[in-house]
């Protein structure tokens, strides 16, 4: 960083890693021998060398111009196997993949995890996050973490909560720890036959997560789905089970369920 006079960019979200152990313990979480894997965030590549002395071959997607040219030009230049693409990649078209790794920037961090799940090809990823944010994605319903992010990716993953990372092993240090999550690619183990539709509900749901859900749902039928949805729906003998429970309380499995369910009702 001295060498190149770089400053972090606060618009990017640029932290670094500057623990050489931690990024070999991630390497190693990630299971990439031999793998394709997709690098979200090169940085100045602590992760990117040591994903490539294990990894067929990384793709590295760096957006910043002068991070992505010295990777190239200095740091991974020894490693064939490393194509450096310069780009954001919440505009870019990625190729499909084994594993997916990324010391995500906090400030874009939903907006990624969203496009992992609807626009990649890969079979798991390992995610660097802000504690906070990993524990929501990994809580189980009930729990104060729990919420639309739980419930939304579950459509899409099984996720695991791997580990703690402080936050003075990052440069500059963040406000707050990280955490790294395993997500893998999976069919959930429920019927969801609308997925828009569905996460739709759900987003619309967990404005009301302390409400039971019959007085959430006249909330967020009316005024947050943007669809017309006949008020027969409240009759269902399908719903009775749900309507007295807590919004936070309810699995994905029944919120998959009640989506279904209100789908059914949406007037054309």
């Amino acid at each position: 960083m001295k060498k190149y006079s770089i400053t972090p960019k606060k618009e990017l979200g640029q932290s670094f890693l500057i623990n050489d152990r931690i990024a070999k313990h991630i390497v190693e979480l990630s299971e990439v021998d031999g793998l394709t894997v997709l690098e979200i965030g090169a940085g100045l590549g602590a992760l990117t060398e040591p994903l490539a002395l294990k990894a067929k071959t990384v793709y590295a997607i760096e957006v910043d111009p002068l991070l992505s040219r010295i990777l190239r030009e200095e740091i991974l230049k020894d490693y064939s196997n490393v194509i450096v693409i310069e780009a954001d990649f919440l505009k870019l078209k990625p190729p499909s993949v084994d594993v997916v790794v990324s010391n995500i920037p906090y400030s874009i961090a939903t907006p990624i995890l969203f496009k992992l799940a609807r626009e990649c090809t890969f079979n798991r990823a390992i995610l660097t996050l802000q504690k906070e944010l990993a524990l929501r994605i990994t809580s189980k319903p009930g729990t104060k973490d729990y919420g639309r992010l739980t419930v939304s990716l579950n459509a899409f993953f099984k996720s695991t909560f791997l580990t703690i990372i402080k936050r003075n092993n990052f440069y500059p240090e963040p406000e707050v720890d990280s955490a790294v999550i395993r997500l893998e690619r999976y069919e959930p183990p429920y019927k969801i036959n609308d997925l828009d539709f569905h996460l739709d509900v759900v987003r619309a749901l967990f404005t009301q997560r302390n409400k039971i859900l019959r007085r959430a749902l006249q909330v967020s039928l009316t005024k947050l789905l943007n669809v017309k949805v006949s008020n027969m729906v409240y009759k269902d003998k399908r719903l009775e089970k749900y309507m007295t429970m807590r919004v936070k309380d309810l699995h994905p499995s029944e919120l998959a369920e009640i989506s279904n369910i209100i789908r059914e009702y949406v007037e054309s």
